[in-house]
């Protein structure tokens, strides 16, 4: 008997390890000096963001075809742009041949056995448009996947760490997510937690891991590789009480954020804790930095509630620490709700904590001491 979500995270796996080969051949290919477009947010866009999310969105849309999509990009800039439109066009059909033949070949090492190869764009148009599915903007209500095809796109730029994500919401909860992490050098193999992960730390050989979690089944890790993906692993951590001053706090590139990280220092502080510890840009990655064990605590404190976050930012990595044994709330201790829509608004989540249960409680506490600072 097949276990709830089984096909839909089998796809899912298959998808993301398709859009991290491709993004991986991006980087190898034009050695850092990656295309890119600027967003209105003044965030650059590369190619491999518009392929990836078109060979993801093809692939689930083909099997799924009534569900809807959230994803970070649209195909506007493309529509405008008829060069940097067909040099995505051009990324495209390079992975629809990198997967016939994996599929075709290599079928007796595939993780998908029995499954279909992918489906990707039959042109150029139709590309754009299947871009464009990932526009919807409920995530409330039925089957919505959500998506995050390079996150982290500036580290991306730089050959360092970055996430290819995919996650499913059936009526506004999270059932699946999947991360790929394309460049993190992090051995499947002997104990996984304390293993530090860093921006530098890169598999500039192989093809990094995947993270995969179902609601109420666990999150498994896996090495990526060219033809395929290794065994599954469950993440299971010794939740043993830890002094509070030997966590270890993930933070952003130190100054560029609009979070305040003076408070987050405060909150590390408070507990004697080293701050930062862990440095990682992407915030898919720590989310599954805080999965694999590699670091403890991550804190998101807005300056005020006016402050938003993106859907696809949060939505899937929060599975992979959940299912690993992780807490996740706002600030108000509430749980995170995933049925905004395209975006996660301050007023009705303000900020995150996430950590193990035994840790949870002392650093809720500290921030709600570095908060009242505020009023004062």
């Amino acid at each position: 008997m097949s276990t709830p979500y089984a096909s839909e995270l089998r796809l899912a796996l298959h998808a993301v390890h398709a859009a991290s080969l491709l993004t991986k051949a991006v980087l190898r290919s034009l050695k850092n000096n990656v295309a890119a477009e600027t967003k209105a947010d003044d965030s650059p866009v590369t190619i491999a963001d518009f392929a990836a999310q078109a060979l993801i969105i093809a692939a689930v849309h083909a099997v799924y075809p009534d569900d809807r999509f959230i994803g970070e990009e649209s195909a506007e800039a493309l529509r405008q742009n008829h060069g940097l439109a067909e040099r995505v066009w051009e990324l495209v059909q390079r992975a629809r041949t990198v997967e016939a033949a994996r599929t075709s070949d290599l079928q007796h090492v595939l993780p998908h056995d029995g499954d279909a190869a992918l489906a990707f764009p039959a042109s150029k148009d139709e590309m754009l448009d299947v871009i464009d599915l990932g526009t919807s903007t409920g995530s409330r209500d039925g089957r919505v996947w959500v998506l995050d095809p390079v996150d982290g796109t500036a580290t991306f730029m730089e050959g360092k760490q970055y996430a290819v994500c995919l996650s499913l919401l059936v009526d506004g909860v999270q059932q699946v997510g999947v991360s790929g992490c394309p460049n993190l050098q992090f051995e499947t193999q002997g104990p996984l937690a304390r293993r530090r992960i860093t921006e530098d730390q890169v598999d500039a050989d192989g093809y990094g891991v995947v993270l995969s979690a179902v609601k109420g089944q666990g999150t498994y890790v896996r090495s990526m590789h060219a033809n395929g993906l290794g065994e599954a692993r469950r993440i299971q951590h010794d939740d043993t009480p830890k002094q509070l001053s030997t966590l270890d706090f993930v933070e952003s590139t130190i100054g560029k954020t609009s979070l305040s990280q003076d408070e987050h220092r405060a909150v590390a502080e408070r507990v004697g804790a080293k701050w930062p510890g862990t440095v990682l840009w992407s915030q898919q990655m720590k989310y599954a930095a805080l999965a694999l064990g590699a670091t403890d605590v991550l804190v998101r404190l807005p300056k005020d509630r006016d402050r938003f976050s993106y859907l696809w930012d949060h939505a899937g990595g929060h599975l992979l620490v959940q299912e690993a044994g992780g807490v996740i709330k706002d600030l108000d201790g509430g749980d995170i709700d995933y049925g905004q829509g395209r975006k996660i608004l301050g007023d009705r989540n303000f900020g995150m904590v996430a950590t193990m249960p035994s840790a949870f409680n002392g650093i809720m506490q500290a921030v709600t001491e570095v908060l009242e600072m505020r009023t004062r």
